[in-house]
């Protein structure tokens, strides 16, 4: 949704089944895909979703190939950004993070339960 242009996302089915660990798990994993994608920040892929054509479908591919070709042969791929503690890099903002979602998430549940009127 991001790479479409979603400035945000809703989780709160997530929320529901999970329960409030659930946005720890969403931002490790969001860190993790960021960190092996070599993006810093969301602005940075934010409304970058690419056309499909077969060029890309055949660079994907061959990603893919060389990966499990080095996989294979007990290589390990140094990713972006690990050793400074991934793409956000402070605690600080995981938790700033982790704030915001729950914010969203009060702001949609409170409108659903009719509690208040966005």
């Amino acid at each position: 949704m991001i790479l479409c242009g979603a400035s945000a996302v809703q989780v709160g089915t997530c929320h529901w089944t999970e329960g409030p660990t659930c946005f720890d798990r969403i931002c490790k994993e969001l860190e993790e895909i960021m960190s092996k994608k070599g993006y810093n920040s969301i602005d940075e892929f934010k409304n970058k979703l690419k056309e499909w054509s077969k060029e890309g479908v055949s660079l994907s591919r061959e990603a893919r190939m060389m990966k499990k070709k080095a996989d294979a042969d007990g290589a390990t791929a140094t990713v972006q950004g690990v050793a400074k503690g991934g793409p956000l890099g402070v605690g600080a903002e995981n938790q700033m993070m982790t704030a915001l979602l729950m914010v969203v998430i009060a702001v949609l549940l409170a409108d659903k339960m009719n509690l208040i009127s966005i």
